[in-house]
């Protein structure tokens, strides 16, 4: 029996506490101005379109590489699955107008897809049926968790190190902040989900 289900409700619900946490900020509060009702419900919408905007944003190249695991571990060529996504992303590339993905961007969340390929097809072997099981049952200490961790953590800051250097959207120092922020406050939701994984 494989994990699927519960592999991509982690992923899901871990990028929903992030993205959260990112915009705890914009987050609209009840306060006197819910008589002006049109602008409350508007801010509501706005605060809500910018959750899943960034919610889908951080689930891009996890969602490809969860899809190419399961593809894999159900007897599809690892080559085949890896290409597809490379002419998905390259079709993505090719519609962009407006500056927000590049090459250089693509080039590096392949990389990042490939690591998480690896990861989710390693998880999707364990015959556990709960995510902490299945983490402690592929990666038996915390270390080897924390060392896996540390390298999409790398892989992940290619990718925002791309871009900064290459969207055009906003200032450089606004998009370096913003990143610096995803960074953070990514690192901190996984180190306290592990923390609470290997007690």
């Amino acid at each position: 029996m494989k994990n699927f289900r519960i592999i991509w409700k982690h992923e899901v619900r871990q990028v929903h506490r992030i993205v959260k946490a990112l915009l705890e900020n914009k987050k609209v509060r009840l306060n006197w101005k819910i008589i002006l009702l049109p602008i409350f419900l508007n801010k509501v919408y706005q605060y809500r379109k910018d959750l899943r905007f960034t919610r889908k944003n951080i689930l891009y190249t996890k969602q490809f590489a969860f899809d190419a695991a399961k593809n894999i571990s159900q007897g599809k060529d690892q080559a085949w699955e890896f290409r597809q996504i490379e002419i998905q992303t390259q079709e993505v590339l090719n519609k962009e107008k407006k500056g927000f993905y590049t090459e250089k961007i693509r080039r590096k969340q392949l990389s990042e897809i490939e690591l998480l390929i690896q990861h989710y097809l390693d998880l999707f072997s364990s015959k556990q049926s709960t995510y902490a099981a299945i983490i402690k049952d592929k990666y038996p200490s915390k270390g080897n968790y924390l060392a896996f961790l540390s390298a999409l953590q790398k892989t992940e800051e290619d990718v925002i190190q791309a871009a900064i250097t290459t969207m055009r959207k906003g200032t450089k120092k606004d998009r370096r902040q913003w990143f610096q922020k995803v960074k953070e406050t990514t690192k901190q939701v996984r180190m306290a989900e592990a923390q609470q994984i290997y007690e």
